[in-house]
Parts: structure tokens; C-alpha cells; sequence
């Protein structure tokens, strides 16, 4: 969507019946949980109207179509893509964006990087990011055309299935060799396999990131499910941020005492090339929250767009 295209778009919260409207401010945001809820239950019926095949339509040409969350998702990357550039990390804590899903951008003082990146637009980051990690070779967690731009620039992309890459050797059956620490500009990366599921196909089929940045520490786990709690193991101390998908049958409850994270932000929602039946939707999301609440009560989710810390 070009400048003058977005810019004549009418107010999100207009168009979406109190979904937020990804704004210009560059603040980190923080919701009550009576305005997350109702939030929750606001973008559960936009993405309730849109089917995997509308989805697949708006990957292959752009057109939202008018569905509001599709419209979202489009001006969500595009505060993304703006706030990344212009935003200026001092300290140790980075700046943090939800883009879509399980995809996040990450700005320290040095850096900029992604993980699990996945839009019809994320070739637009390729230029500016130093390296973009994966966690599994799923199509909702990585998108070819993004890691070949990536490798075009001459940059990194870890993963646990590309053959090449930051050293890795990480061709099918040998993904264990992707386990280790790595130094990437000011960061520190502790990669270490997880259960995607505990059926044959999904045992170790995730990587997670432990990511140091100075005293910070920053946990992503992709797709953990049912059967993984035991591997979710960080070493480098108590995780200030845990960005975590509650899903995959994975027991919600057992998997937050055992990371005890500091803060924990539920992503992977209403993944729009999935059947209804498969998303991370409006029940599942509570469900977890009420998991999670009682033992990490900074818990919250986040939505397309958001500006983490």
C-alpha cells in the first residue's frame, strides 16, 4: 500500500468497531484488562470474517478487500516498518514490535533483527535488518521470498533447517547441530531445540532463542506444544520477556512455572491461514490467560502493530 493509499484509509477504530488503531507514538503499550478484553473480543469477530482462503488472496495481490483485519494488518506493518527506523535505543532494554503473529521486530542499540517475520510485505525489512532468526520450517513462521532477499543483502537468517547461515548445518536430520551460543553484533543467542508436538514429526522441530541483550533477557519459543515443558530451559537467568504461544495443547500452567519469566506476551493470535478451528482464538486466548495470571501476573497478549516495550 503506497503513502497516499494508507493515508487516505479513515480512522482504524472506525473501520473496526474498536479494534486499536496502530498510531503514530512510538510508546511502548500497556492495557488494562478490561481493555484488552474487550480488544480480544473485538478482533475475535474481524478475523472470525475472514477465511484461509481470503488470507491466501491478500498474500498474493494486497487487496484487503475491506475486511478490518486484514486493513489492520496492513497499517500495522506499516507503523512497524516506520517506528523501527525512527526509534532510538539507549540502554540495555530493546525495543520490541508485535508485526503479526509469532513475528516480532527487536531494536537494541546496534541491531535490528526479527524472528519468525512472516507478511506479504516483509521483503521491506530485508535492507534494514542485520539478521532475522526462524524457529521452524512452517509457511506461518517463514516465507521463501523473505530469506532469499535476506541472503541477497548478504544477511544472516538462523533457523534449524536452512543449510547455511551463521555456521549452522542445519540440513534435515542433522538440526541438532544448530544447538549453540552465537554473537551477533550486541547480542548473545542461546538456540536449543523444542517439541513443536509430541508426536514423531514435531519432536525437536522448534528452535528456541534465549537472546542477552547487556542484562536483558529475551525468550521466544515459536511453536511449543504438548509434551515440551521439560526442554523449555534458559540459562542465562530469569527471562525479563517471554514471547510465548499458548497453544499446541501445550499444559499453559506447567510451562510458566518452569520458565518463570518475568513478563509474559501470548503471540501467534488469530493466524488468518488457519481454519477457525486452529487459530489461537478468543476462548483459547482467555483460557491460557487464566493459566497464566495466577502465576505470572504480567501476562498479557499483543496485538498486530503494538509496540511491546
Amino acid at each position: 500500500m503506497g503513502a497516499a493509499a494508507f493515508a487516505a484509509l479513515p480512522p482504524l477504530a472506525a473501520l473496526s468497531r474498536g479494534m486499536d488503531c496502530p498510531s503514530a507514538a512510538q510508546r511502548p503499550i500497556r492495557r488494562s484488562e478490561e481493555r484488552q478484553g474487550k480488544l480480544v473480543a473485538n478482533w475475535q469477530r474481524a478475523a472470525a470474517d475472514v477465511l484461509p482462503e481470503d488470507y491466501v488472496a491478500y498474500q498474493r495481490d494486497g487487496d484487503t478487500r475491506d475486511f478490518k483485519v486484514l486493513v489492520a494488518c496492513e497499517r500495522a506493518f506499516d507503523k512497524v516498518l516506520r517506528e523501527a527506523q525512527e526509534t532510538v535505543v539507549a540502554g540495555d532494554v530493546p525495543a520490541i514490535w508485535s508485526v503479526y503473529n509469532m513475528g516480532y521486530i527487536v531494536k537494541t542499540r546496534k541491531s535490528l533483527f526479527s524472528i519468525d517475520l512472516r507478511h506479504r510485505r516483509d521483503c521491506e525489512f530485508a535492507s534494514l535488518l542485520d539478521f532475522a532468526l526462524i524457529t521452524h520450517n512452517h509457511p506461518d513462521h517463514w516465507r521463501r521470498d523473505f530469506y532469499r532477499t535476506m541472503t541477497d543483502f548478504g544477511k544472516i537468517v538462523a533457523s534449524n533447517f536452512l543449510k547455511d547461515n551463521l555456521g549452522f548445518n542445519a540440513i534435515k536430520g542433522e538440526s541438532a547441530k544448530c544447538v549453540g551460543t552465537y554473537s551477533l553484533g550486541d547480542v548473545e543467542i542461546r538456540t536449543s531445540l523444542i517439541d513443536h508436538f509430541d508426536e514423531a514429526w514435531g519432536i525437536d522441530f522448534t528452535m528456541a532463542y534465549e537472546i542477552k541483550i547487556g542484562n536483558f533477557i529475551l525468550y521466544h519459543t515459536g511453536d511449543s506444544g504438548r509434551g515440551t515443558v521439560p526442554k523449555l530451559n534458559t540459562v542465562w537467568g530469569q527471562p525479563d520477556l517471554w514471547l510465548f504461544f499458548p497453544g499446541c495443547e501445550i499444559n499453559v500452567a506447567d510451562a510458566v512455572r518452569k520458565v518463570n519469566a518475568k513478563r509474559i506476551v501470548f503471540g501467534h493470535l488469530w493466524e488468518l491461514g488457519h481454519a477457525e478451528s486452529g487459530r489461537l482464538n478468543e476462548p483459547r486466548i482467555r483460557r491460557a490467560l487464566a493459566a497464566a495470571k495466577p502465576i505470572c501476573n504480567d501476562t498479557s497478549v499483543a496485538f498486530w502493530g503494538d509496540r511491546i516495550i
